[in-house]
Formats: C-alpha cells, sequence, structure tokens
C-alpha cells in the first residue's frame, strides 16, 4: 500500500486507542458512582433496619458480586481491548464511528478500507491504489481524535469527585 494508507491506518489506530482510553475512564466514573450509590444504599438500609447477620451477609456478598460484574464489564473488558488482549474493532467499525461524528465524510472512509481489502485482478492495481490516494487527500484535513470528546465526562466527574469528599 502507499505511505499515504499507511498514514491513515496509523490514525485510525490512535482513534482506537482514544476510543478504549475514552471507554476506560468512562467506565471507571461509571463504576464508582454506582458503587458509591449502592454502598450508601445498603448502609442506609442497615442503619434504618439492623438487619440480622444472614442478611447482612446476603448483601455483603451481592455488592461484592454487583462489583465485580461492574469493574469487569466496564473496566475489565475496555482496558482489555485498549491492550489488545481481547479483539478490539476493526478499522471498518471505527470508520463508521468516525462517520456518526463527521457527517462530511460519508462512505468515504469505509470505501477506502473496503477498496484496501481489494485483491482481485479484474481491475489493475495502480487504479486500486490511485482511488485510495484522491480519497485519502480528501480526508486529510479531518482529525479524527476529535470525534472522542472527554469534555463531557470531565464535567461529570468533577461532581463525582465532589460527591465522594462530601
Amino acid at each position: 500500500m502507499t505511505e499515504n494508507f499507511n498514514i491513515l491506518v496509523n490514525k485510525l489506530n490512535a482513534f482506537k486507542r482514544k476510543y478504549y482510553s475514552f471507554r476506560l475512564f468512562k467506565g471507571l466514573v461509571l463504576t464508582i458512582f454506582f458503587l458509591l450509590i449502592v454502598y450508601t444504599g445498603f448502609s442506609a438500609i442497615e442503619y434504618l433496619l439492623y438487619l440480622s447477620s444472614d442478611l447482612r451477609k446476603i448483601i455483603f456478598f451481592g455488592f461484592l458480586v454487583f462489583a465485580s460484574l461492574l469493574i469487569g464489564q466496564f473496566i475489565g473488558i475496555p482496558l482489555l481491548k485498549l491492550l489488545n488482549v481481547l479483539k478490539p474493532i476493526d478499522l471498518k467499525s471505527a470508520t463508521v464511528l468516525i462517520q456518526k461524528h463527521f457527517t462530511e465524510i460519508e462512505d468515504k472512509l469505509l470505501n477506502i478500507i473496503e477498496l484496501s481489502d481489494f485483491k482481485e485482478t479484474q481491475y489493475s492495481n495502480e487504479i486500486v491504489l490511485a482511488s485510495i490516494d484522491q480519497k485519502i487527500k480528501e480526508l486529510k484535513i479531518f482529525n479524527f481524535n476529535d470525534a472522542i470528546q472527554f469534555k463531557n465526562l470531565k464535567i461529570v466527574s468533577i461532581y463525582l469527585i465532589i460527591s465522594v469528599f462530601v
């Protein structure tokens, strides 16, 4: 493939890293939030009702199961995909996520990925490479990392930090 295509693939890989970093940070915030809510609820119930020791065991182990499921789903899976232990999204799925944010791209990015997979000898390789290069030049102005914005999560995390200290 051409140098432009390699640059595009590197940009898509950087987008995938930022996407999973975002999912990891979002999962961390959500996990802490839900665990604080459930812990506060269980503590209030125990304080108000003074439950038996068997019921407290059930609540405690239920809380542990709930916490481990939350941590596994919202922190573990994105972390393993970020580290490429689990299979991350492929390039085609990444292009769909980018196209949702940048409507100007339309399906050009997906066409580039599909053309790069095109191996038949029906068309000359030079024509396919020229088509890929032409489409890549149209997409050079886009920074794919802008599709992931941490701004909204920063506001939520500030409220979370405030509630933790209260």
